[in-house]
């Protein structure tokens, strides 16, 4: 079984020969340290004005070659590329990350600034095209990473005012989702028809302990635009929002997606998790990224094995980071994560 089949007999619910290998990203700052970690040589990509409205970069590295080199050393069973909408939020950069500061959308006549370019518009998807003539040819599954919508919302309101627009201007958020939602409709019913595997969505909508606003208030806001993002799906899809999710877990399983990233150990319990839903959908993740950071290789070892031996059975597990792999993540660490996988991984 190659990684693509290894993969997509995970996520069509079915046992695969071992439990794959997937991140969502991989920091270049990562990657440039995990290559000299083994002395390997980074070059640094050149920096160039990017004035495309979406943001299309790939998840594991910037080449052929260094992608290669990483899937080999660690065992990756895919790869892909961004797709997302460039957002209105204020970003400014702190501790070597660009961070959203703040909104630029504050009230209801800020949307007139808001263009989105033409969704059917084939230019926009040639990047991805050519991605997937580029990698192809190799046995990982290819995947796209976008959005349901509410991403670009958050982001572009900032995140306080929009959580205070749930109450003092509820029409902003109705406009805001209703105007990239359709757009995401369009577009995902487009990647859906290149030659990738499947999808993968980002749309944070929870801290550790709860969701951002209330479960009722998510119902209300973003699940019925979410729902019509959904039926767009033609191709396999995993749904990624960091943070406590058991309140709105039957909501979100009710889109039809094949998989939940990234199952964040703080916030909750893949045991409990696997025990209710587990005929229901593949989990994906829950390698606890601080520990990827700061912790030891044995700990990881124990961590990997521990969530493999609780997830994994009959299928439907998918291990990795419980984030993405970030620039602080120690290259011993996360080649031990790779390490455990193979060793506790098989069926």
């Amino acid at each position: 079984m190659n990684s693509k089949e290894r993969v997509l007999s995970v996520l069509t619910k079915k046992q695969p020969d071992r439990v794959p290998f997937i991140d969502l990203t991989l920091a270049p700052v990562f990657v440039k340290k995990y290559l000299e970690y083994y002395g390997l040589e980074y070059d640094e990509p050149e920096k160039t004005v990017d004035d495309s409205p979406v943001v299309i970069m790939p998840t594991v590295a910037n080449t052929r070659q260094k992608t290669e080199m990483l899937c080999e050393r660690l065992g990756l069973d895919a790869v892909g590329i961004t797709f997302w909408i460039k957002h209105l939020g204020i970003i400014e950069e702190k501790g070597g990350q660009n961070l959203v500061t703040a909104g630029g959308i504050q009230s209801i006549d800020d949307i007139r600034s808001i263009k989105l370019p033409d969704p059917d518009d084939e230019s926009l998807y040639q990047p991805a095209v050519d991605f997937i003539k580029n990698y192809r040819d190799m046995d990982k599954a290819l995947y796209c990473v976008t959005n349901l919508g509410s991403d670009p919302v958050i982001l572009g309101m900032g995140f306080e005012n929009f959580c205070m627009s749930v109450y003092t201007q509820p029409h902003l958020i109705e406009e805001m989702m209703e105007l990239y939602s359709n757009w995401q409709a369009k577009v995902i019913k487009n990647l859906c028809g290149l030659d990738i595997d499947f999808l993968w969505t980002t749309d944070d909508i929870a801290y550790k302990t709860s969701t951002y606003i209330s479960p009722d208030d998510i119902r209300k806001f973003l699940m019925p635009h979410y729902r019509k993002v959904a039926k767009s799906f033609t191709k396999p899809w995993i749904y990624h929002s960091d943070g406590m999710l058991y309140d709105i877990m039957e909501d979100l399983l009710s889109l039809g997606m094949n998989g939940i990233h990234p199952v964040e150990p703080e916030a909750m319990d893949i045991k409990i998790l696997k025990e209710k839903y587990g005929k229901q959908i593949t989990f994906c993740g829950n390698i606890d990224v601080d520990k990827l950071s700061t912790g030891k290789p044995e700990e990881i070892d124990k961590l990997v094995k521990n969530a493999i031996q609780t997830a994994a059975q009959g299928g439907g597990y998918i291990c990795g980071s419980s984030n993405s792999i970030t620039q602080y993540c120690d290259p011993a660490n996360v080649e031990a994560m790779s390490k455990a996988i193979h060793i506790y991984g098989g069926y």
